[in-house]
């Protein structure tokens, strides 16, 4: 009997052979379409949210947005010049302390999850200790950002560095703005790269580099 069908396989058309090889794989894939993703339904609800999320437009009112800087320059006493906002951009010109300036771009970026600061112009003026500023940021989409905690270099860690953000000749370590050829510490600002910023004390160079979490 088995001979008989085996002498019957082996005489078969080719074509027959290959239904034969064929329909068990239909079959394993036939079950894991039908019946594989509604396993995977919770993985993918996750994923959708996160997407969701990602895709999310900011729709608050500007209204609120500029009166909320402006209460707080008024309250830090930054000189506000002017304040545009025009479709999702906004730019913010005045004049105050690098200090000043430092508060004012982390209440702009940590406002609201759709804030991003995309350009920083700083110029010193004549008078000792005042720059003008100009802040250019956008509000396009959600960003997923991480919380500042204020800290100061202590003398325990006085060479810990933290580098955040790179705008223009302008660096943000350990939580404030630093320009080209200013100091942080003991330490000069001796080179500032696409994603990288030098220090220097003597001889001793502390390189710092620039990780991008999107």
């Amino acid at each position: 009997m088995l001979s008989q069908i085996e002498n019957s396989f082996l005489e078969s058309e080719i074509k027959i052979k290959l239904q034969l090889f064929i329909l068990p794989i239909f079959c394993i894939y036939f079950y894991f379409y039908f019946f594989g993703n509604k396993e995977l339904s919770p993985n993918n609800s996750s994923l959708n949210n996160m997407n969701s999320l990602l895709t999310k437009k900011f729709n608050g009112s500007y209204l609120n947005l500029i009166k909320d800087i402006e209460t707080f320059s008024l309250s830090r006493k930054i000189k506000i010049n002017s304040m545009d906002y025009n479709k999702n951009k906004l730019l913010i010109k005045g004049k105050t302390s690098l200090e000043k300036i430092n508060k004012l771009i982390i209440k702009i970026e940590y406002i609201n999850n759709f804030s991003r600061i995309n350009s920083l112009i700083i110029e010193k003026t004549t008078k000792k200790s005042q720059y003008n500023f100009q802040i250019s940021s956008d509000f396009k989409k959600y960003y997923i950002k991480e919380k500042i905690i204020n800290t100061q270099i202590s003398k325990k860690k006085k060479d810990k560095f933290k580098l955040k953000a790179i705008i223009s000749n302008h660096v943000l370590v350990n939580n404030k703005w630093y320009a080209l050829n200013e100091k942080i510490g003991k330490y000069e600002i001796l080179k500032i790269e696409k994603n990288l910023v030098v220090l220097n004390y003597k001889k001793k160079n502390i390189n710092l580099r620039l990780i991008k979490n999107e």
